[in-house]
Formats: structure tokens, sequence, C-alpha cells
């Protein structure tokens, strides 16, 4: 199970790959910064020179990342659900729209 708020972070930043990216670490350094202590990560807490190269790259890039967000993950938690919510739809009766493929020559 992948260990809290390291988890959220690293997805909020655009996944594994990216993070690395950033952090100039290979994606198994920063995979294991989710794993427990027993299995040799981190529990889920950033390292704070990480947090502060995350931070500064986030202010650079206009990215929403707050210090507070390395030790409880519900604000990005909910800053994510709310993009992958999609737009309602509106169904329409236009008669157009349901003969619309009345006029396809086969």
């Amino acid at each position: 199970m992948k260990k809290e708020p390291a988890y959220t972070i690293i997805k909020y930043l655009g996944g594994a790959v990216n993070v690395s990216r950033i952090l100039q670490k290979c994606k198994g350094a920063v995979y294991r910064i989710t794993y427990s202590k027993e299995k040799g990560g981190s529990n889920g807490l950033f390292p704070s020179i990480y947090q502060a190269q995350l931070l500064t790259y986030a202010r650079e890039h206009g990215i929403d990342l707050r210090p507070e967000d390395f030790f409880y993950p519900e604000r990005l938690q909910s800053l994510m659900q709310e993009k992958q919510t999609p737009p309602t739809s509106k169904f329409t009766k236009n008669p157009s729209v349901y003969n619309a493929g009345n006029n396809l020559q086969l």
C-alpha cells in the first residue's frame, strides 16, 4: 500500500517520472518514498531537502503546492478530485440530432 502524503503529491505533480526529473533522482527513489519503513521507504514523508526542491519547482511553474501538503494530503486530494469530475452533459431532444444519421449514404 502506498503511503500518504507522498503518494498524493507524486500523483498531483504528474507521476513518479515527473517528480524524478524535478528532484534529479531515479524513479525508484521517488517510489521508495511511498513505501513503509519496513520496506526501506520513508513512510510517505518526503525528506526536507526534497520538499524544498518540490516547493521551489511548484512556485516557479505556478503549481499550487504548499508546505502543509507534505503532511496533510486532503487538500490536494480534493483538488485532484475536482479536476476529474467531468462536466455535466445536457441532453437535447433536437430532431436534427436524432436524424443526423439518416443522411448518410452507404
